[in-house]
């Protein structure tokens, strides 16, 4: 009897064991990071296939509309769309080039606040829209309007006081705003040392990590350009980085490690301008590539809204065949079920490599971050050429299909899921870590959580 007693109490002490959460959660975002990266092995990411065989992974992930950095990776530490979060573009509307940097914005809790509440740690490096004194250790992104590209100047007043002077000590050496820019790859390698003794000095419970430069390289040379293939392995080694910091901290065991996008890409040729077709309506587009929303302004009233989308569509459609046929016209209704902005009264879709614009006339181009170039160009038309990549474009499209992987601690070894949403990463992140946190949006993917109980699935 004795020895059925210490059997039993074995195995009930292994299934507790079991279905504890783990201790640390990393997430690491790669802005632009499309699934081919780790599907297709020309692409120079021997880490992130090494992960991707030893956990689970996706065929994609569904990032939100519009597919644009500031709103998804809002998502996936909220668990709602952009109609719920009030981060609805990069910038605000009427913004003079400031980008949604203060977490005060966003209008639903965030994981950052229900895992102060439980009492753990918190870290960020260069996570957009993370600029709040309710991460333990914080390195926002964040910059001025006059260096858009440097990412430590401005930083210094926002970051966790003594934090940036510690990690130069003891990780990176001094940060400028060359070896933290945007227009190099060292931006992606600097952030990477600050995580990988962020991590290993400080064992955050979770820790998110945002590299910046492959959605860079893509926005100036397209999708698949030799540049994007550098700044892809300067990440896969900065990912390195942090693995080794986990398994030097001794904390393997009890750590799990995401991998995630916030949209895919596409390489462009065109820009439209349907501010251009507009006439005699109290409306216009805000642009966000890939996509365009029409809002009202001035004093007109809701009874307004029918007349104004009739004329605006008119006018749409009255373009030549080819030309009406680059997009298509989303209605209030399909924007309600995509979660995009409820002040807009209709919006328009691309297809791949057309992209909008605002404006209304030629302009001489000017930098406010990443994307933005678009929103000025030199020449007059309603349709102009243009080079490069961007996104923005509805979700579903395969183009904009961004990736995940996960690893570690209570993760399906050899898993693989058809497919997820950025929304969901919130509720992930919360059951791992053994929170609640109820999301407006988001929902428990099945597939990637081990229980415990020989089942792949979750309890």
């Amino acid at each position: 009897m004795k020895r059925l007693f210490l059997l039993l109490t074995s195995f009930f002490c292994l299934l507790n064991c079991f279905g504890q959460s783990v201790k640390h959660v990393i997430l690491i975002s790669i802005d632009g990071f499309h699934p081919d990266m780790y599907l297709d092995n020309s692409w120079p990411s021997p880490n992130l296939r090494q992960l991707m065989k030893n956990g689970t992974y996706a065929n994609h992930m569904v990032s939100v509309f519009p597919s644009y950095t500031y709103p998804s990776h809002t998502a996936m530490v909220t668990g709602a769309y952009p109609a719920r979060s009030g981060i609805n573009y990069n910038q605000p509307i009427g913004s003079n080039g400031n980008w949604f940097w203060f977490a005060k914005d966003i209008k639903v809790p965030t994981l950052w606040q229900a895992l102060l509440k439980a009492g753990k740690t918190t870290a960020s490096v260069e996570w957009p829209v993370s600029v709040t004194t309710q991460i333990t250790w914080d390195l926002p992104e964040i910059w001025s309007n006059a260096h858009p590209e440097d990412r430590i100047t401005v930083a210094r007043d926002y970051a966790t006081p003594g934090l940036i002077a510690e990690i130069e000590k003891n990780a990176t050496g001094k940060l400028d705003s060359n070896s933290m820019s945007e227009e190099y790859l060292s931006l992606d390698e600097q952030s990477g040392r600050a995580a990988a003794y962020i991590f290993q000095a400080k064992k955050p419970a979770f820790m998110a990590v945002h590299f910046a430069c492959v959605d860079g390289m893509e926005h100036g040379y397209g999708r698949d350009a030799d540049s994007v293939r550098l700044a892809l392995a300067a990440n896969d080694h900065a990912i390195g980085d942090i693995l080794e910091a986990v398994e030097r901290s001794g904390l393997k065991d009890s750590t799990t490690v995401i991998i995630v996008g916030d949209h895919g890409f596409c390489t462009i040729h065109q820009i439209f301008r349907p501010n251009m077709l507009i006439k005699n309506v109290s409306a216009a587009f805000i642009a966000a590539g890939g996509s365009a929303f029409l809002y009202r302004y001035g004093d007109t009233k809701k009874e307004d809204v029918a007349s104004i989308i009739k004329s605006v569509t008119d006018s749409l459609n009255k373009l030549p065949k080819d030309k009406r046929s680059l997009f298509r016209i989303i209605d209030r209704k399909e924007l309600d079920k995509m979660g995009a902005d409820s002040a807009a009264i209709m919006a328009l879709s691309a297809v791949p490599g057309t992209v909008f614009s605002g404006s209304i006339t030629k302009a001489k181009t000017a930098n406010n971050g990443p994307g933005t170039f678009i929103q000025q160009n030199p020449l007059d038309g309603v349709f102009v050429p243009t080079q490069g990549g961007h996104h923005g474009y509805d979700p579903n499209r395969p183009e904009m299909f961004t990736g995940f992987i996960a690893y570690g601690a209570r993760i399906n070894k050899g898993g693989h899921i058809k497919e997820l949403c950025v929304t969901d990463i919130a509720p992930l992140v919360a059951k791992l870590l053994g929170i609640e946190f109820n999301t407006p949006d988001g929902h428990l993917p099945a597939g990637i959580i081990n229980n415990g109980y020989g089942d792949p699935g979750i309890k």
